[in-house]
């Protein structure tokens, strides 16, 4: 069976950990959830936009547990929208705080923050015809995820001499 040693879930929860002190009670909540109302306001909700490839990927064998891992080095980029009547000042000590070595030594060390967007307003108009303050910014992530796949190893071998 196949595991993945950090999943995008994995991610979404560090990201979520790193920013709950910059925006107090606000609800953080991950993007795309069917079926799930968005909470109420302050909130920040985080979607992830993609995953790109940094490195050719190399392999470690484990004969011990009969498993390979098989790694690469990649991006992934978080869309934070922060909802709320002090979203823009959130969104710019986010902004400041990321590129720093703050940010480095909060997250997990799996982890490692690469830059930022620059905050953008990004109004919104409710379904009630009301002005929604929102902003929004692209946090850049790296981070190394081993893939273990099973294999079978040749550790031992047994010689017969056969008399001829």
């Amino acid at each position: 069976m196949f595991t993945v040693a950090h999943t995008v879930d994995d991610v979404i929860d560090a990201v979520a950990t790193y920013l709950q002190p910059f925006v107090g009670g606000a609800t953080i909540v991950q993007a795309q959830a069917n079926r799930v109302a968005m909470p109420a306001n302050p909130c920040v909700v985080l979607t992830p936009l993609f995953h790109k490839i940094l490195s050719t990927p190399f392999t470690i064998d484990d004969a011990a547990n009969s498993k390979q891992s098989i790694g690469t080095d990649v991006q992934i980029d978080v869309q934070v929208d922060l909802y709320g009547g002090a979203s823009g000042d959130q969104c710019r000590a986010i902004v400041d705080v990321f590129r720093t070595s703050y940010a480095v030594s909060s997250l997990p060390e799996w982890l490692v923050p690469l830059y930022s967007s620059d905050g953008t307003q990004s109004p919104l108009i409710t379904g009630e015809q009301q002005y929604e303050a929102r902003w929004t910014i692209t946090l850049s992530l790296q981070y190394v995820a081993p893939v273990d796949v099973p294999m079978q190893f040749f550790n031992q071998a047994s010689a017969t001499l056969i008399a001829v």
